[in-house]
């Protein structure tokens, strides 16, 4: 296990790309996946008020875990279908996936119903 070592060397950037990577990568990645655990359910049934605090924090969380956990699933299979040199610019392609559906929940949030109100709207008559 590294701590601080590794990611001393490494800028933001890298980080961010390189997500699967590193103790504080790996560390972040579980508090992040039992953040979204506690917080979707609580977002379900939050009164009014609060629904654009849980709207903001899913429409960051979900595509941060989704970013970190399909980085594991590159790192994993790309080499082996691709090669090894294709690994960069996958990465690089997922975090401007990552970026682009954050800016869409975020829109989502700010002009439409929001995440949580998204959500509701699968469960209720047309």
């Amino acid at each position: 296990r590294v701590r601080g070592g590794e990611q001393q060397g490494r800028t933001m950037l890298s980080q961010i790309i390189k997500a699967d990577h590193g103790y504080l990568g790996v560390r972040f990645y579980h508090m992040l996946n039992l953040g979204v655990l506690g917080l979707t359910p609580v977002a379900l049934v939050a009164p009014e008020p609060l629904t654009k605090v849980t709207d903001m924090a899913l429409a960051i969380a979900f595509p941060l875990h989704g970013h970190i956990g399909m980085n594991y699933v590159l790192t994993d299979y790309v080499p082996k279908v691709f090669g090894k040199a294709a690994r960069g610019p996958a990465r690089l392609v997922m975090l401007g996936i990552t970026a682009m559906t954050t800016a869409g929940l975020v829109k989502l949030n700010l002009d439409g119903p929001g995440v949580v109100g998204a959500l509701k709207s699968l469960w209720t008559a047309a």
